[in-house]
């Protein structure tokens, strides 16, 4: 498609529906669902998967606008995507607040197996942050046959009481196992709380910027190698940003 022809579309773009009290996303959700059932017809992924949240330019008022420090774009539309490490999309949900079918109790839970609906069952490797992986969700996905690799949050249900209370020098690791559920604690710089249902423990050598040769655990290495493809996909669609202003 010539520029041109892309910016004269992207002008006119309105999507219409009949209004609804209850559905929050009347007229973008057809688009999503379209997106999302081509992409599960036509492609499917390799075995490593990145899950992530990313953020759509909004700045007018919305309900369930949301803002997000660490984002280029603060505030705006939040997105839960799941891709590959490449940076291909495979499917995404629009969050829409409180009425959203993933909100209540469990939601980041929730948002995991929704966006892995039609994944399970087949060895896949999904790599996220300590936002969505908890003891419990590890055990799902496992039993579900589906990998998953993660840092932790220190407070998360389910965290052993005694990963908390342990000390290590720096480049120690401390690692505990239940029902095949790998959770560790590194010592880098900064104390690291990770989880796993893929990698043993077991330390890697690793070369850093500097050209030094330091040891990390297996699961943190793959982490670092797999975790960033939403973050991929941000930043390619930055080179072609296609937000303008309301067109009266």
């Amino acid at each position: 498609m010539f520029r041109n022809r892309f910016m004269l579309i992207l002008r006119c773009l309105h999507f219409t529906s009949e209004p609804s009290d209850e559905e929050r996303l009347p007229k973008i959700r057809p688009v999503m669902f379209h997106f999302n059932n081509t992409m599960n017809a036509i492609y499917y992924p390799g075995k490593q998967l990145s899950l992530d949240e990313s953020m759509v330019l909004w700045r007018g008022r919305l309900v369930f606008r949301q803002f997000i420090k660490n984002k280029r774009h603060k505030y705006g539309v939040k997105l839960y995507v799941l891709a590959e490490p490449d940076g291909t999309v495979i499917k995404f949900q629009i969050y829409g607040g409180a009425g959203d079918e993933t909100a209540g109790v469990g939601h980041t839970q929730k948002v995991v197996l929704k966006l892995l609906e039609e994944k399970l069952d087949s060895g896949h490797s999904v790599y996220m942050d300590n936002y969505y992986n908890s003891y419990d969700l590890a055990v799902k996905l496992l039993d579900r046959q589906t990998y998953c690799t993660s840092t932790l949050g220190k407070t998360r249900k389910g965290n052993p009481i005694e990963l908390g209370t342990v000390t290590l020098k720096k480049g120690e690791n401390k690692s505990l196992f239940l029902n095949n559920v790998h959770i560790g604690k590194w010592r880098d710089k900064r104390y690291v709380l990770y989880l796993t249902t893929e990698h043993e423990n077991e330390m890697i050598e690793v070369t850093n910027k500097r050209g030094q040769i330091t040891e990390k655990p297996s699961a943190i290495v793959h982490y670092n190698h797999f975790k960033s493809g939403v973050d991929l996909q941000d930043q390619m669609l930055s080179y072609c940003p296609c937000e303008r202003k309301t067109m009266r």
